[in-house]
């Protein structure tokens, strides 16, 4: 197939998709290659614009308006308009003459262009009910079944055990002179003990670890509990003691139901629950002051029954077949291609809204499906020696570098084979033609090899020397593969918002940095000798460090972590993260949206703030993933 046969196609395809293109979309600096000339058409301003541009930047543009379109839904993974999109991205691959990158099910390589995995999941409540004479509680409302357990119907004499924990300061148990639990359900209140304040006890301001569900839940599984009722304690500091949550995603580790109650209904129920006749403020107290537990001879049926269904997320790739003694060398090019759907995790804005990611990362995945159409002549040439080389759209980027994360553990040859990794995230909002391009010394002599190749760009490439993690490419790095990042000069205000849209997006300084990535791989494809992996120095954090004029008040529970963010060990009383409300074992895993790789990205964030800017970072708890608007302090 020709490429203008090629570029033809795609235009039937999407004819629609170009209403997008304005303004900035198209305008941007010298053209990017020849351009078509066709006679204007009067009143037609669109069009007009798409005479100016060449053959590769009408392409690009019919890519990026394509995967930022509505009907794609946002990308995010599970949604049918995130089908749709690696449906487009396959079909593009293949029709630039790609082969597919991945083994079919039945283990036939290079058989399929998806490459999937499990995401996550949904969980759905199919019946709740807790039922005890005396009391009428409505399901949803006062209490809710959880996902910390599994699902069962029970019944049994219930037991108050305060707050569930045996191995509080001074000797703390909630479970002094009692060995079983064998039949029982245990109620219990969530979080810690408080002074007559209601401030935490053991934490300095903050909760400390004991107050997890799972070293709650612990404790009853190794008592034989047949169930747990946790009450929102009366009184208490946390914003999370108004409201009752059922935590599908899980993370508690129970054996048995697991039921979540309001304050309000535990001042209904407990009266009736026969706890020598307590209120909940009582009950409190007595578990506040370390009271031993509490026998009840009153009988409780639990019901809890659901459904999880997982989200299959995939990966698609296509391939370039290298000849030669270089054949079995890998080059892998790659850009992520899910995004936020309706904001319902990562939104700088909050949820509720179509957020498109044009720039986000449409841009970069466009620029993966451009780059796969001009590489397409290098299979033309089978003399010589030349490497392989793996098209990839990544998904589940958003949510962890997932689908990076599953290629590394299962890639499609030896991951020591793998002699590079080049990633786009964000290309398509490029001002004033600069380009940020890093990792250029995560292999020896890769600044040297490709430096010459900038000046002919087209851009202003500002060639980082400070190396730039939370994407796709850091799982590579940490694989041992040298790496290459680029992306536009800084962050801009619709940044992980619905503004993300497709008519703010330069084309023409997109198809620039593809033209560069181009010419990169072919020099390299050839290139005899392998770059050698360079282990980033680790002061560059402590550097960055320097820089920073604010102070965010935690202590890293731990450095060094397999998990993306930011484990948080300790709380500073008065601090910004404290006045904010983050916690004692929180991670902390977005920056106004922005996904934190490790503690050196954080830096980096960090150090771009002035005292008083105010920042929503995304914080993960029990579980559950929330935002916190956080006024920054002086250092």
């Amino acid at each position: 197939m020709t490429r203008n046969h090629y570029h033809s196609m795609h235009r039937m395809a999407i004819t629609t998709a170009l209403t997008a293109v304005c303004g900035l979309a198209l305008a941007s600096g010298a053209d990017s290659g020849a351009a078509i000339t066709t006679e204007s058409l009067d009143g037609a301003p669109i069009s007009d614009a798409l005479l100016e541009v060449s053959e590769d930047v009408k392409l690009y543009n019919e890519h990026l308006t394509t995967l930022a379109s509505p009907y794609m839904m946002g990308r995010v993974p599970g949604s049918a308009g995130m089908e749709r999109a690696r449906e487009y991205c396959a079909f593009t691959l293949e029709q630039a003459g790609l082969e597919p990158a991945f083994p079919s099910e039945d283990g036939t390589p290079f058989a399929s262009f998806y490459d999937p995995f499990e995401l996550g999941g949904s969980w759905d409540v199919v019946d709740e009910r807790l039922v005890l004479d005396g009391i009428e509680l409505e399901a949803d409302e006062d209490y809710v079944f959880t996902g910390l357990g599994d699902d069962g119907e029970v019944s049994g004499e219930m037991v108050f055990v305060g707050y569930s924990i045996d191995n509080g300061p001074d000797g703390y148990n909630s479970f002094e002179g009692i060995e079983s639990l064998e039949g029982k359900i245990a109620v219990m209140f969530r979080f810690e003990p408080v002074d007559e304040n209601g401030d935490a006890l053991w934490g300095d301001g903050s909760w400390s670890g004991r107050a997890s569900f799972s070293n709650k839940l612990r404790a009853l599984n190794e008592r034989g509990a047949a169930g747990a009722i946790i009450i929102n304690p009366p009184g208490t500091f946390d914003r999370r003691a108004n409201r009752v949550s059922r935590f599908g995603s899980g993370g508690g580790g129970a054996d048995f139901p697991v039921f979540m109650m309001s304050t309000d209904a535990g001042e209904e129920f407990i009266p009736s629950a026969g706890f020598d006749g307590k209120s909940l403020l009582e009950l409190r107290q007595h578990a506040d002051a370390g009271g031993d537990p509490i026998m009840s001879s009153e009988e409780i049926q639990l019901t809890g029954s659901s459904k999880r269904e997982s989200v299959t997320a995939a990966n698609v790739g296509g391939v370039l077949r290298g000849t030669g003694a270089l054949q079995d060398e890998w080059i892998v090019v790659g850009a992520h291609l899910d995004h936020l759907g309706m904001g319902y995790f990562g939104s700088r804005t909050g949820p509720g809204k179509l957020h498109p990611g044009a720039d986000d990362n449409a841009s970069g995945s466009a620029g993966v499906l451009l780059l796969a159409d001009q590489l397409s002549d290098l299979a033309e040439n089978e003399q010589g020696d030349r490497r392989s080389v793996l098209f990839m759209l990544f998904d589940g980027e958003e949510s962890g570098l997932n689908g990076s994360r599953h290629y590394v553990n299962d890639p499609i040859a030896d991951i020591e084979n793998h002699a590079i990794m080049l990633n786009w995230d964000m290309i398509g909002r490029i001002e004033d033609e600069r380009l940020i391009v890093s990792g250029l010394d995560t292999g020896s002599g890769m600044r040297d090899f490709f430096t010459p190749l900038f000046a002919d760009s087209g851009l202003d490439v500002r060639a980082s020397a400070r190396f730039a993690g939370a994407s796709d490419h850091t799982v590579f790095y940490r694989a041992g593969i040298p790496v290459v990042f680029s992306h536009i000069d800084g962050l801009h205000a619709d940044y992980h918002t619905p503004e993300d849209t497709s008519d703010k997006i330069n084309r023409v300084g997109a198809t620039k940095a593809v033209g560069l990535y181009a010419d990169m791989i072919e020099l390299y494809a050839t290139y005899p000798t392998r770059f050698e992996y360079a282990e980033q120095s680790s002061n560059q954090s402590s550097g960055a460090m320097g820089s920073v004029k604010v102070r965010f008040g935690i202590m890293p529970g731990s450095y060094n972590e397999d998990e993306p963010g930011i484990p948080i060990g300790d709380v500073t009383e008065g601090g910004s993260a404290a006045n904010a409300g983050v916690l004692s074992g929180d991670r902390l895993v977005r920056w106004d949206g922005q996904k934190i790789e490790d503690i050196q990205a954080w830096m980096g964030l960090l150090a771009q703030h002035e005292p008083g800017d105010v920042v929503n970072i995304g914080i993960k708890r029990e579980g559950e993933e929330m935002t916190l608007e956080v006024t920054l302090q002086e250092r």
